[in-house]
């Protein structure tokens, strides 16, 4: 029979000793680590691999793969995590497209160390349509019709959209005289309106839309106007940051056009408009002295906004440590102010107004008041006319001048100069030789590498320079040539009819009738 053999007590000793240590050591790592279960769930629409990091207190880090998941797959994982680390999960797909990182740190786990968290892997979509920096959304703005009046609304009224809030759609019809104190920006007697006169209005109507992702924050990289535009809408919307915005407008621009049976003139002439006139100057305590403070305005033309809406959703910039278990986002989006998300899947809409005029003109007859109107007016025109006309000729010749100095080839073109004796020089030479002109092209550099090609391209750079100055110059006097024949037509038209039929035949004539801009609060009827 086989016996057992005897261990001595020595190693009986030490052998106890090892176990006691593993003990502790075990001991040790179960009291300091803890095992935490996380549900990871891939939401991308592809198979992704996912990682885990573990950022120690001390600084230190590890880097592990977990495992893969197909779309819409999840797992359930027991990871253990000391005190003061942090644990973060991503994912990676094919192309190596990253989701977003989630975070979790020790002391927020510990707390519920028995709940499962939920770790979404979420890859964020790219965003086709980047956010705009106003620079560029100043641009579309700037081609966007609607919203280019928008721009251009009086800064105090842009203070939030009251102006489009205000609804003016009582207004004083087209055709109707204001006689209003620009001191204190009020009416001085009740309008006179058309209502005994025949007119018709004309539409002019304009659809437009605009999309725009536009980040607030960066207001600096646009034009004040842009800026301060962006940054007040944005306030009236009660939008903080950054927001995906699309506009859709319509607009309609309403023109008085009198009748072929209805002038300004006529109406002039009527007993209860001269009963007006008198009433109007009646007001003026000391016309000699006050008359720039007083405006006669006949109301020419509305922009109106027949529909205005706004939608838009908020972007929020993604955080780490958002806690995505509690609340998913609809969308999480790549962009190039980095990664974004919004609650909202679609738009909704901020702001609606209809029938908002954005801008009244009018026709100035102050004059009218001042000067005794028909024969004063007619001869205050043609005046007028004739010292445009003197201004445009000598631009014309100062143009021509600049064109001979500086035409790049006189051997091949001859330009005669004028003569500096003669101040008054005709133009038909100069209409005759213009015409005859066609602008000159550049001449191309020299690219070879030859000793010469330097002192060629000298040359050629002298050339071109003269041919960008001359081209100037030819545009410009053929622009100049253009407003003289109409100066002239102007003159003939005026001189050769009666008062009563010179507005009439021609209302838009640059010349001749212009309209201004006005504050359109006087045009409201209270």
């Amino acid at each position: 029979m086989k016996t057992s053999p005897i261990v001595p007590a020595k190693y009986i000793a030490l052998l106890s000793k090892i176990l006691c240590c593993l003990v502790l050591i075990c001991f040790g790592v179960s009291a300091s680590a803890t095992g935490i279960k996380f549900k990871i769930k891939n939401t991308a629409k592809t198979n992704v691999a996912v990682f885990y990091r573990i950022n120690k207190k001390s600084g230190s880090f590890k880097l592990k793969a977990l495992l893969n998941l197909k779309p819409g797959e999840e797992k359930i994982k027991d990871i253990s995590i000391e005190k003061g680390d942090t644990i973060a999960f991503y994912g990676q797909d094919a192309e190596d497209e990253t989701s977003v990182f989630v975070k979790r740190d020790f002391n927020m786990l510990i707390q519920n160390k028995n709940t499962i968290y939920y770790i979404p892997i979420i890859i964020p979509e790219k965003e086709t349509s980047n956010f705009e920096s106003l620079e560029a959304l100043s641009v579309k703005l700037e081609h966007n019709k609607v919203l280019n009046f928008l721009l251009k609304m009086d800064t105090l009224s842009m203070s939030s959209l009251s102006m489009l809030e205000n609804n003016f759609q009582n207004v004083y019809p087209l055709g109707t005289f204001i006689f209003v104190d620009t001191k204190t920006n009020r009416l001085l007697l009740p309008p006179l309106e058309p209502s005994f006169w025949a007119n018709s209005d004309e539409y002019l109507t304009i659809q437009d839309s605009l999309y725009a992702m536009v980040d607030k924050g960066k207001q600096g990289m646009a034009n004040a106007q842009v800026a301060y535009f962006v940054a007040k809408m944005f306030d009236s919307l009660k939008v903080n940051n950054t927001a995906e915005l699309e506009f859709k407008a319509k607009l309609s621009l309403i023109r008085w056009k009198p009748s072929a049976n209805a002038t300004i003139y006529q109406v002039f002439n009527d007993k209860a408009v001269e009963d007006f006139l008198q009433n109007c100057y009646a007001q003026i305590d000391n016309p000699d002295v006050e008359y720039q403070r007083y405006r006669l305005y006949f109301l020419s033309s509305y922009e109106r906004i027949d529909d205005l809406e706004i939608f838009g959703r908020q972007y929020y910039n993604f955080g780490n440590e958002a806690d995505l278990s509690l609340s998913t986002p609809a969308q999480i989006v790549s962009t190039n102010l980095g990664v974004m998300y919004t609650n909202n899947k679609t738009l909704a809409n901020y702001y609606s107004v209809q029938g908002a005029v954005l801008r009244t003109k009018a026709y100035d007859f102050t004059s009218l008041l001042f000067n005794g109107f028909k024969n004063n007016i007619k001869n205050k025109i043609i005046a007028d006319a004739y010292a445009n006309q003197h201004r445009i000729t000598d631009a014309i010749v100062d143009e021509y001048k600049s064109l001979v100095a500086y035409n790049p080839d006189p051997v091949r073109l001859s330009l005669q100069a004028l003569d500096p004796k003669d101040a008054t020089p005709s133009l038909v030479p100069i209409e005759t030789t213009v015409n005859n002109l066609s602008p000159y092209t550049n001449m191309a550099p020299d690219t070879s590498k030859k000793t010469a090609a330097m002192a060629d391209n000298y040359k050629i750079d002298s050339y071109n320079n003269k041919v960008r100055f001359f081209n100037s110059h030819l545009k410009e006097i053929n622009e100049l040539i253009k407003e003289l024949d109409q100066t002239n037509a102007d003159l003939v038209k005026i001189s050769q009819s009666n008062p009563d039929k010179s507005f009439s035949s021609s209302v838009k004539s640059p010349d001749l009738l212009k309209e201004i801009e006005v504050n359109s609060q006087i045009v409201r009827k209270e």
